[in-house]
């Protein structure tokens, strides 16, 4: 089985640049596109430079081998100075193989890699090659700059998740969240990292601005972990790994980093507490990964609220006019998380919705979520189990069953347009 790979633009920045960029949000925001970011730490005397990327499954070309569906990505870096002069070249591959059609085809498997360079200070070009190794299909991205200076005592921030992890050689690691100089809004739990090269710097200072006000103001960052100066890849992620010796660095943690953040583009901040004279400034995005497709329309996002609001109530949101305004005040009102600006109920209410819109459209081209699989579907979420099957006139019959509702529904397809009815449940 194989599928077309990049017919797509892809992409690739520098993570954190600390001059101004505008990320394409729309390709970060869908996730699964090539993401990459560049890390470097100092060692003795040059500094190690990492270049890691990720690639999700369903933007690779798969082919069927036997009983396994099988891809590869190769990925070739050429770096030059500030001269034009190439000073050194890297390369990696990586394979992935599943017997599942299906995760051949998902958004949310990636095969991640790294590359590993060692440079001395100074300014750079990364020129990235990515080719499918299936379809051999080759595609030049556009190149990165960073700028490697000694004088530097805070490096660029990355995206972790919080959560320690054991790797099969039991080392203890934090895995690096690369969405491509994106901070996820939808991942207000993920921490924030930011590595010092010197280790007698106690505490620093951060603020947060967006382009409309001020978010966070001078807040301390005292709580701090030392990890290793090395990136690797541990059980297919990009990961930093624990450590106290002597390749060990300090890196500060601000946690739920962006649960006060909103979708847009920030600057922050950071000072070292002792120095007040010294401060790295970082632009960055806060983008809501995975973000569901039918939020782009706010007037039509709202009137999907008809499968569990009365009519009365729709038009009631709808006769306010400024419909993200309304949208978002109404959901809101039923945000599990207060306390975070991303709201987990919206967020799954309109995946189901974004789901029944590409498996439950009929043949006529109507909503999905019209349907009356799509309105049980958002409502109850996936069936455990479903049962295809035919009856006495050859119509076909779905069945769906929750266990836990103790529920079943039938749907027929009276007439073979894929506009499967509702006519029982129990």
């Amino acid at each position: 089985m194989k599928k077309l790979f990049f017919v797509i633009i892809l992409l690739t920045y520098s993570t954190f640049a600390q001059s101004e960029f505008r990320s394409n949000r729309e390709v970060i925001q869908s996730g699964k596109y090539y993401n990459s970011e560049i890390h470097f730490f100092p060692a003795s005397g040059s500094f190690n430079v990492f270049y890691i990327y990720k690639i999700s499954n369903s933007q690779l070309f798969f082919e069927k081998i036997s009983d396994q569906f099988k891809a590869g990505i190769a990925v070739n870096i050429e770096i030059k100075d500030s001269a034009g002069q190439i000073v050194d070249r890297g390369f990696d591959k990586q394979n992935v193989s599943t017997k599942d059609f299906d995760e051949s085809n998902s958004d949310q498997l990636f095969i991640n890699g790294l590359i590993k360079f060692n440079l001395p200070k100074g300014k750079y070009s990364f020129f990235p090659f990515i080719s499918d190794l299936i379809s051999k299909r080759e595609r030049k991205l556009s190149s990165i700059q960073i700028d490697i200076s000694d004088s530097n005592l805070i490096l660029n921030p990355i995206v972790i998740n919080p959560s320690v992890n054991i790797c099969s050689d039991e080392s203890e690691f934090y895995q690096i969240i690369n969405n491509s100089s994106a901070v996820p809004f939808n991942q207000p739990s993920n921490s924030l990292l930011i590595p010092v090269t010197q280790n007698n710097i106690n505490k620093l200072r951060y603020s947060i601005f967006s382009a409309e006000s001020s978010i966070v103001k001078d807040q301390v960052i005292d709580e701090m972990v030392f990890l290793n100066n090395n990136i690797s890849i541990c059980d297919k992620n990009a990961v930093l790994r624990k450590s106290a010796g002597q390749d060990s660095l300090k890196y500060f943690v601000i946690k739920n980093f962006s649960s006060r953040l909103t979708e847009s583009p920030i600057k922050i901040e950071i000072a070292i507490d002792s120095l007040n004279t010294y401060k790295q400034i970082f632009n960055v995005d806060v983008i809501w990964i995975h973000k569901p497709n039918s939020l782009s329309d706010s007037e039509q996002a709202i009137k999907f609220l008809e499968n569990i609001e009365p009519k009365e109530k729709v038009a009631e949101l709808l006769s306010k006019k400024d419909y993200t305004n309304t949208l978002y005040q109404y959901w809101k009102t039923k945000d599990p998380t207060p306390e975070t600006n991303y709201n987990e109920l919206m967020n799954e209410f309109y995946s189901r919705i974004d789901y029944c819109e590409v498996k439950f459209k009929p043949i006529s081209g109507n909503s999905g979520a019209k349907t009356d699989r799509g309105k049980i579907f958002i409502k109850y979420g996936s069936p455990d189990t479903i049962k295809r099957d035919s009856d006495i006139n050859d119509k076909v019959v779905e069945t769906w069953f929750f266990k836990q509702l103790n529920r079943s529904f039938i749907f027929i397809d009276s007439d073979g347009t894929g506009k499967f009815q509702l006519v029982g449940n129990q």
